[in-house]
């Protein structure tokens, strides 16, 4: 194998592995080096170091001798003498102990080591004479020896010298060879480190050589492939990892290469199909081009005919005519239908004889090799099938650029064909679009005659409306008219009743109950009819408090009892006395259980009623049963319907005007409830109401409130006390009968028949209560309420209203901000119910004898002006400089005219100069007129004066918006001389 076909992992590693061999040599080289020089300083330390070393501590040792043996000679006692001779025998066992070291490292002759024994041998000896003597105290004797051990200590020192010489010449020896060694390793370790670089370096660059080079050449070939030249190749070959990413980028830009082509071809046939829109040219142009670029010699396209069965020959070209033929589509029959199963190209090849296609040449009939089937689907179904066969077979780059078209030819196809079928929509399009544009003349003819019936039909809901409209005023006014004959009948009658029980005989007595009882029924279906009219007119209020259920089903169980016992029937009931309160409109809750309670004892011949209630998910059910006449499926559902009960016959046999149910269905929507129905004809009927139990807070307020009111509460019987009342009636019978109800009561009643003769009465002496009636002549009601409440002795005077006009949602606002919460209608007066009212208006109400009398020379009046004698004084309030110079224009002459250019400036006004009527503008700077409105109610001294509102909206619901806040009447701007005299003379008379 060739050094250039190694691989690259191979290469490193005989490289790297050189490299590793020198430095490990280099590493024995410095080893053995090593040891050398540490075996030199080894026998320097161990021989001529050690041996000196010992000749030192040697003349220590024998010099310290010496000393001890004159010192010896010189002591003075045994103690000093045996601690000296210690001392001498002490050294010379270490002396012993260095000449052994001496005799075991010194390398000089052995003679030396010899004479420096006998040396040492013959000082002992006379320092042995010399301890003798002293033992025996021959001082002489022992001095004589001390010297002579002296000369021969010097003998000892001078052998010690001739060692010593030889031993530092063997130390310079050794260091002198030690610094030769050291240079030779020097160069030695010197000349190996030069052969390893160089060999490193050597290896290095054969290694870089090895490798910079391929990727040099591929890196070329890289960049003129990016560049766009397409045709580079990397001319590197070998069998390495280089060679073979060389081998792998050549095949990857052939890939390239021939995906470019393919792509570029595609682009081409793409190009080329756009231009055709007509679809027998379309695919006629695209088996051309497939069959011309993919070598084919058959092409075929299939459409699948309109009843989906089968695909139909479209377009050929090459094929046999005995091959024309359909393909079935239900069975999916051949390679047509194997594409169009799969959706998706195939590829066929090893294609039997008995194949369908086959290529007709001058030299005979030829068989395909290979078939290739391209399905054209549409919202997932295949519509079209493109077949090409060829008897060559096909390579990559025919199947790719088949493969590329396929999206293409898949959308192109379908959008050609769409095309040729919105080009006939189009056609028919046209077709219909003449024959609509002829209805469209006939239609707009019928147009213009709807307009002309849509005009017509406005003026007649216009109509309509007005007379809706008429019909709500008419009712309305009509009411009190009604009411006012119906409540004098009613009044008297049972009066009369009362009075001449046992003075008439019986059946006189009769005629007065059977002309109260249908003045009732009458005024009970007038009243109805009201009700009705303000409730589609959207004008019924609601006034939501909250009370027990159980106490108000027993007054209805007890107001209902007679009726029922008259006709013998039980009226029982199923209503437990812990029941919560509800928070509703109790007015109207108990109308629809007492027309409920009513229905039923009607409509039962014999048997029982029974009322019962449960709290069932938050929601109150009080049903009334009963074992009436019951309805049928059918007539159910009609029974809540204005002037309908069950049926025809039975209100001519119950009676009744069928309103009842219709209006208690509508209280119960009003409420946020409904009423269910259950029937079995000729056993009875089961009617619920169904109404939410309200806010828990509110009801648990007004609980303490009943709790309160009831242990304190005086009974209507005990109510009396000799109170005085002042009724203030025209009506005589309402007199009669209220003078009859109350003074049977231990009250004293007065009695003003219009509102002047009750303001004198009040202005003499307050009463402890008022009955008001409000429809009077020359001063209503509501004129007497606002002089009684303008005063500060008689504001908190006790009212109650008792009147058969209608009364609207601004004049209820007006009773309700005066401190009226007691109000009956006539006509429907009960006697329990008027005294119970009675009772509850003097709970807190002090004597009459308590209450502070008007000052002297200040009376209560009707605000009314002679406008011959005294002219009234108008406060115009208005920030509009010309609206303002309008009305001085208009008013000035017939009164008195004051200016205000806000709200703020015309509450001071109005303190200041106590005017008889004030116009406020509504949007004004500063303060606006609603909330000077309420600075002006909430001031006792200028509270009475009569406000009319000044505004520029004219919406409808306007005027009854603005009255409710207190306003006494509405003027719309701009402003009418007319109609603002007109209001104003309304206010003041």
């Amino acid at each position: 194998m060739k050094l250039r076909d190694l691989s690259v992992v191979a290469q490193l590693r005989i490289g790297l592995g050189l490299v590793v061999a020198l430095v490990a040599a280099l590493g024995l080289m410095a080893r053995n080096s090593m040891d050398i020089v540490s075996q030199q300083t080894s026998d320097l330390y161990e021989h001529p170091f050690a041996v000196r070393t010992a000749l030192g501590d040697l003349k220590s040792d024998l010099l310290t001798i010496r000393l001890g043996m004159k010192d010896l000679s010189l002591s003075r006692g045994s103690d000093e003498a045996r601690d000296l001779i210690a001392e001498i025998e002490s050294a010379r066992g270490d002396l012993s102990d260095h000449v052994e070291i001496i005799r075991a490292r010194y390398l000089g002759p052995r003679e030396d080591l010899a004479s420096l024994d006998r040396e040492i041998a013959k000082w002992d000896e006379v320092r042995a004479e010399t301890l003798r003597h002293l033992a025996d105290g021959n001082e002489p004797g022992a001095r004589a020896r001390i010297a002579e051990g002296d000369g021969q200590s010097d003998k000892v020192l001078q052998q010690y010298d001739r060692i010593d010489r030889f031993a530092r010449s063997k130390a310079l020896e050794f260091a002198r060879a030690s610094t030769a060694m050291n240079a030779r390793l020097d160069r030695a370790l010197a000349g190996a480190i030069a052969v390893i670089v160089l060999l490193a370096v050597g290896v290095s660059w054969l290694l870089v050589r090895r490798v910079r080079g391929p990727l040099h050449e591929i890196s070329r070939a890289t960049d003129a492939f990016r560049d766009g030249h397409f045709e580079a190749r990397s001319a590197y070959a070998s069998a390495n990892e280089l060679g073979r990413l060389s081998a792998s980028f050549n095949r990857m830009a052939e890939a390239i290469q021939a995906e470019l082509r393919a792509k570029e071809e595609a682009a081409q046939l793409t190009e080329l199909l756009l231009k055709e829109q007509e679809p027998r040219g379309f695919c006629r142009l695209l088996l051309r081009s497939l069959t011309s670029r993919t070598k084919s010699e058959i092409g075929a396209l299939y459409l699948l005919n309109a009843a989906g069965t089968q695909f139909d020959l479209y377009e050929s070209i090459g094929l046999d005519a005995s091959a024309a033929g359909a393909f079935s589509a239900t069975a999916l029959e051949g390679e047509i239908g194997a594409a169009a199963a799969r959706d998706e190209i195939v590829h066929l090849e090893d294609i039997p004889e008995n194949t369908r296609f086959a290529f007709r040449a001058a030299s005979g009939t030829f068989l395909p090799r290979a078939v290739l089937s391209i399905p054209i689907s549409n919202g997932g179904r295949a519509t079209a099938v493109v077949s090409l066969a060829s008897i060559r077979g096909y390579d990559e780059a025919a199947l790719r650029l088949v493969t590329d078209l396929h999206g293409f030819l898949r959308a192109r196809l379908v959008g050609v064909l769409a095309f040729q079928q919105i080009r006939d929509l189009a056609t028919r399009l046209e077709g219909h679009n003449r024959e609509l544009d002829a209805q469209r003349s006939e239609l707009t003819a019928q147009a213009q005659e709807l307009t002309q019936q849509n005009t017509e039909l406005e003026m007649q809901k216009q109509q309509l409306d007005e007379a809706n409209r008429l019909k709500t005023t008419f009712l309305s006014n009509m009411s009190h008219e009604l009411r006012t004959p119906l409540n004098s009948v009613i009044a008297l009658a049972g009066v009369l009743g009362r009075r001449l029980a046992t003075k008439i005989p019986d059946e006189e007595h009769g005629y007065l109950s059977v002309i109260e009882r249908n003045g009732r029924s009458l005024l009970a279906l007038i009243n109805d009819i009201l009700d009705l009219s303000r409730i589609e007119a959207g004008r019924e209020e609601m006034n939501v408090s909250a009370f027990p259920v159980t106490q108000s089903l027993s007054e209805l169980v007890g107001m209902i009892g007679p009726l029922a016992r008259e006709k013998e029937i039980a009226l029982l009931t199923d209503v437990p006395d812990d029941l919560p309160l509800i928070t509703t409109d109790r007015e109207k809750f108990r109308h629809i259980v007492q027309n409920l309670m009513s229905n039923a004892v009607k409509f039962t011949i014999s048997g029982s009623v029974t009322v019962s209630a449960r709290v069932v998910l938050d929601r109150l059910r009080v049903a009334v049963r009963d074992t009436g006449i019951g309805m049928h499926r059918d007539e159910m559902t009609h029974i809540f319907e204005e002037f309908r009960q069950a049926d025809a016959g039975t209100s001519r046999r119950f009676g009744g005007s069928g309103l009842g149910l219709a209006i208690a269905r509508k209280y119960a929507t009003m409420l946020g409830g409904s009423i269910e129905v259950e029937s079995e004809y000729g056993k009875g009927s089961v009617f619920t109401l169904v109404l939410p139990i309200g806010s828990q807070e509110a009801a648990q307020a007004a609980r303490l409130r009943g709790s309160r009111a009831s242990s304190t509460s005086p009974t209507p019987a005990a109510a009396g006390g000799n109170r005085r009342i002042l009724v203030v009636e025209d009506s005589e019978p309402a007199i009669i009968q209220l003078k009859d109800i109350l003074t049977r009561q231990g009250y004293r009643v007065d009695v003003a028949r219009n509102g002047r003769e009750a303001l004198a009465a009040i202005e003499t002496a307050a009463p402890d209560a008022m009955v008001l009636d409000l429809m009077m002549p020359d001063v209503d009601g509501f004129e007497v309420l606002r002089s009684v409440r303008a005063h500060e002795s008689t504001s908190t005077l006790p009212v109650l209203i008792l009147t058969a006009k209608h009364v609207t949602r601004e004049e209820l606002s007006f009773l309700r901000s005066n401190h009226v919460q007691e109000l009956i209608q006539k006509g429907a007066l009960n006697q329990e119910e008027l005294l119970t009212a009675i009772g509850r208006l003097m709970e807190s109400a002090p004597p009459a004898e308590a209450q502070a009398a008007p000052p002297p020379g200040v009376a209560l009046r009707a605000r009314r002006r002679n406008p011959h004698t005294n002219r009234p004084v108008v406060l115009v309030v208005e920030d509009n400089a010309d609206n303002l110079l309008t009305a001085r224009v208009l008013l000035t002459g017939p009164y008195v005219v004051l200016e205000a250019r806000n709200g703020l400036e015309g509450v001071e006004q109005a303190r200041k100069h106590r005017p008889d009527v004030i116009l406020m503008d509504i949007s004004m700077p500063v303060m606006d007129g609603v909330r000077a409105l309420q600075e002006i109610r909430n001031d006792d001294t200028v509270m009475h004066i009569p406000v009319i509102a000044l505004t520029a909206s004219a919406m409808k619901g306007e005027r009854e918006t603005i009255l409710a806040y207190g306003f006494d009447e509405y003027v719309a701007k701009p402003l009418d001389g007319d109609e603002l005299r007109q209001a104003l003379r309304k206010t003041l008379d």
